[in-house]
């Protein structure tokens, strides 16, 4: 990986940081070897496009994109490559990674997105304001037993995908 990392632009700058770290004109990526793999990540990942659907998220994270490696055969130097080289671009364009402001960040559990994507509604929910979708969280996550929040995402997504609010239901 270092060989690959170093042989995609002369300006590249190698640091040490937990691993080696890599910057040109801003962060680029870096690796960490552990005992079952190792990991590239691209440090303002979320920028890049991933046509080949290669980076995970790793759960906590905002920005960063990773690629495990469980074996040196893994690595395809085309493919990583790429995402180098759309990673110098992005920092030459100055880029940068949108940041939300924590106190307008609200966190949606994984079951929440899958419910809302496979109704095709999670883009409008998130185009809501600040208020409307901590109103449907709460309401959501307000749910005492486990099948109440069930049918609650289940709801939501319905009544999104009627561009109702949340207080829309009281009206029936």
């Amino acid at each position: 990986l270092r060989r690959l990392i170093l042989s995609a632009d002369p300006g590249i700058i190698e640091d040490w940081n937990r691993g080696p770290n890599y910057y040109l004109n801003g962060m680029l990526c870096g690796f960490w070897g552990f005992k079952k793999y190792t990991t590239l990540v691209f440090f303002k990942g979320v920028l890049l496009k991933d046509k080949k659907k290669l980076l995970i998220t790793p759960e906590g994270t905002k920005s960063n994109r990773h690629i495990w490696f469980t074996h040196v055969k893994d690595i395809n130097e085309t493919d990583v490559l790429e995402l180098i080289f759309e990673a110098i671009d992005n920092n030459l364009k100055g880029l940068k990674v949108p940041v939300v402001p924590k106190d307008k960040a609200i966190d949606i559990s994984q079951d929440v997105t899958k419910v809302f994507k496979k109704a095709s509604v999670l883009m409008y929910f998130e185009a809501l304001t600040y208020s409307h979708r901590k109103e449907y969280m709460h309401w959501i996550n307000s749910a005492k037993k486990e099948e109440t929040r069930v049918k609650r995402i289940q709801q939501a997504a319905e009544m999104l995908a009627r561009k109702e609010g949340i207080y829309d239901r009281y009206k029936k």
